[in-house]
C-alpha cells in the first residue's frame, strides 16, 4: 500500500473515531441534560406540590373521561333535595366541567377572604407592602362573628403574614379587617384578583359580594396554575387552605383522609352555606365549589358533603367507568 493510500486510510479511520466520540459525547450530554431537567422538574413539582404539574413538566393524567354519569348524579341529588344554589365542578387535567346554576350569584361571605389574601400577596410581589411588618390590632377591627383573634384585644401585634395565615386557616373576621385595612389602595382597581380574573360578581348595598360558583372557582384555579400570584406565594396560600380545622362539607365527602384538600368555607348566617376547594386526587385533581341556600347547620353541612362524596366516588372509580 503506497503512502498516499495509507494516509487516506488513516485519515478516514481518524474521522470515524472523532465522529463516534462526538456522537457519544453529544448523546451523553443530551441524556445528562434530559435527566437533569427531569430531576429539576421533579424537585420543583415536589416543592410546589399544590400547583399544577404542567407548570413544571408534562406528566400523565387520566384525560379521557365521560362525565355524563357525574352530571346526572349531581342533578338528581340537587332535585331530590330541593336545593337552591350554585354548584361547579372542574376536572383540572382537561378543564371539563359540570355545573348547576354555575353563574347564579350567592353571597360569598367568608369566601372573599381568599381573593383578599391573593391581593395582599400581589401587593407584596409588587414591592408595595412588607408581609413581615408588624401591625397593631385596632378596636374597630375586632369581630367576634368568626375566629378568635378578636380575643387578643386592641393593641395586640402580629405580622401581616400571620394575619393572612389566621384569616385563611381559621376564616377569622378580625384578621380579614386587618388585612383589608393594610391593603387599602395599594393596588389599582384593575390589579386586584377580582378584576384580573374577570370574575362576574356584584357588590351589594351592604358592601357584601355575591358571586357564582363558576366565577369563584377562578380564584382556586388561578392559584393552582400560579396565574396571578407567583409560584411561591400561590403555594403558600394553598398550603394555608389545606390545614384549616373545618372537616365538614367537602372534606367530609372524601373518604381518603390522607388526600390534600385546599378549601375555603363561607357562611352567611341563615342564608347561604358554601365550601369551595381543590381535591388533590393523584393525577385527577379537581375543583368543587358548592353554594347552597340554607341555615348554618349539620343538615346543610351534610348536603355539601353528599355532593362532595358523589364527586369523589366518581373520580375514584374513573377506570371502572
Amino acid at each position: 500500500m503506497d503512502k498516499r493510500k495509507i494516509f487516506i486510510y488513516v485519515s478516514a479511520v481518524a474521522a470515524v473515531v472523532v465522529l463516534c466520540f462526538a456522537v457519544f459525547t453529544i448523546g451523553k450530554n443530551s441524556v445528562n441534560s434530559t435527566a437533569k431537567a427531569a430531576e429539576n422538574a421533579e424537585k420543583q413539582a415536589a416543592d410546589y406540590n399544590l400547583l399544577a404539574k404542567r407548570l413544571f413538566t408534562e406528566s400523565p393524567n387520566d384525560s379521557w373521561v365521560n362525565f355524563s354519569s357525574l352530571r346526572n348524579q349531581i342533578n338528581k341529588y340537587y332535585a331530590e333535595n330541593n336545593l337552591v344554589g350554585s354548584i361547579y365542578f372542574e376536572y383540572l387535567p382537561t378543564g371539563t366541567s359540570v355545573r348547576i346554576n354555575g353563574d347564579e350569584r350567592n353571597i360569598a361571605a367568608s369566601l372573599i377572604k381568599l381573593p383578599a389574601a391573593m391581593d395582599l400577596y400581589k401587593a407584596s410581589e409588587l414591592g408595595k407592602v412588607n408581609l413581615d411588618q408588624t401591625i397593631t390590632l385596632k378596636q374597630e377591627w375586632l369581630d367576634d362573628q368568626y375566629g378568635t383573634l378578636y380575643q387578643k384585644g386592641a393593641g395586640y401585634q402580629l405580622t401581616l403574614r400571620d394575619a393572612v395565615r389566621i384569616m385563611l386557616q381559621d376564616s377569622d373576621n378580625t384578621a380579614l379587617k386587618a388585612v383589608s385595612a393594610s391593603l387599602g389602595t395599594l393596588l389599582n382597581a384593575d390589579q386586584n384578583a377580582f378584576s384580573s380574573l374577570d370574575m362576574d360578581y356584584q357588590v351589594n348595598k351592604d358592601f357584601s359580594i355575591s358571586i357564582g360558583a363558576r366565577s369563584y372557582s377562578s380564584t382556586l384555579k388561578c392559584l393552582y396554575f400560579a396565574c396571578y400570584n407567583n409560584k411561591e406565594d400561590s403555594q403558600t396560600i394553598l398550603k394555608y387552605l389545606t390545614v384549616t380545622p373545618y372537616k365538614t362539607r367537602i372534606v367530609a365527602g372524601v373518604s381518603d383522609k390522607d388526600l390534600k384538600i385546599a378549601h375555603k368555607i363561607g357562611t352567611q348566617l341563615n342564608e347561604v352555606q358554601s365550601d369551595c376547594g381543590i381535591v388533590y386526587y393523584p393525577k385527577r385533581n379537581y375543583v368543587l365549589c358548592v353554594m347552597i341556600q340554607g341555615n348554618e347547620s349539620p343538615e346543610s353541612d351534610k348536603k355539601i358533603a353528599d355532593i362532595s362524596k358523589i364527586t369523589y366516588d366518581f373520580i375514584k372509580n374513573i377506570q371502572a367507568n
